[in-house]
C-alpha cells in the first residue's frame, strides 16, 4: 500500500482545520419548519449534529445523549432513529453519524460494541433497521464519519486508546490516509465546490485509485 506523500499528508491536516464546519453548512440546508421544530426542544434534544436528507425531505440529528433522531421538512412526523444510551440494538453511545440519502444508509461510530467489547463503525438503514458492524477498534476510537458522495466511500476519524494519535482512514484502506497529534474535529470529504476541498478530494480520490 502506498503511503501518502508528507506534504500531502500536511496539506490534508491543515485543510481539516480550516475548513468550515459540516455542522452549520448542514443547519442552512434545514427547512423552516424543522427549524421552529427544534426552537422548543428541550436542551438534551438540541442537535449537536445536522444531516439533510433532501431526496426523501428528512432531517436527522444527533442529540447530547447519543441519539439519532430524525424529523420530516414540514415538522410534522418525528422518529427515534438509533438510541445512544440504554444499549438499544447493541448500541451504547452514538458520536457521530453521516447519511446516504441514495444508498438509504446511516453510518455512525459506536463508542462500544455490546457483543465484542469494543468501539466500532457501524451502519443501518434510514430507518434505523438492519444494522451492521462494518469494523471494530481493539485500540482506536472512531468519533467522526462523512460520506462522499462523490466518490462513493466513508472516510472516519479515529483516537488511539492511551495517547495522543488521530487519524484520518477510508473504510477499506488497511491503513490511515493521515495521523495528526492534534484532534481534529470535521473531515472534509465534503459535497461542496470549494477549491481547496476539491483538491483534497482529488488527492484522496488518486490514492485510493493507486
Amino acid at each position: 500500500m502506498h503511503r501518502l506523500p508528507t506534504t500531502l499528508t500536511s496539506i490534508i491536516i491543515t485543510a481539516l482545520f480550516l475548513v468550515r464546519c459540516d455542522h452549520q453548512v448542514q443547519y442552512r440546508k434545514i427547512p423552516f419548519a424543522v427549524q421552529e421544530y427544534f426552537a422548543v426542544l428541550p436542551d438534551w434534544q438540541k442537535p449537536k449534529k445536522v444531516q439533510v436528507d433532501q431526496l426523501h425531505r428528512w432531517v436527522y440529528w444527533l442529540n447530547e445523549n447519543g441519539e439519532i433522531r430524525a424529523v420530516s421538512a414540514d415538522g410534522t412526523h418525528h422518529k427515534l432513529i438509533n438510541r445512544g444510551i440504554g444499549a438499544q440494538l447493541g448500541i451504547t453511545y452514538i458520536d457521530d453519524f453521516t447519511i446516504d440519502s441514495q444508498g438509504n444508509a446511516i453510518y455512525f461510530t459506536d463508542l462500544m460494541d455490546v457483543a465484542s467489547g469494543f468501539s466500532a463503525l457501524k451502519k443501518s438503514d434510514l430507518q434505523g433497521n438492519s444494522i451492521e458492524i462494518l469494523e471494530t477498534f481493539p485500540t482506536e476510537t472512531p468519533y467522526a464519519v462523512c460520506w462522499d458522495t462523490t466518490m462513493q466511500q466513508l472516510y472516519y476519524l479515529t483516537k488511539s486508546e492511551g495517547s495522543s494519535v488521530y487519524n484520518l482512514q477510508l473504510l477499506g484502506e488497511s491503513g490511515p490516509l493521515a495521523t495528526s497529534s492534534h484532534k481534529v474535529k470535521d473531515i472534509t470529504v465534503l459535497l461542496n465546490e470549494l477549491s481547496h476541498d476539491t483538491a483534497i478530494t482529488q488527492v484522496l480520490a488518486g490514492r485510493s485509485a493507486r
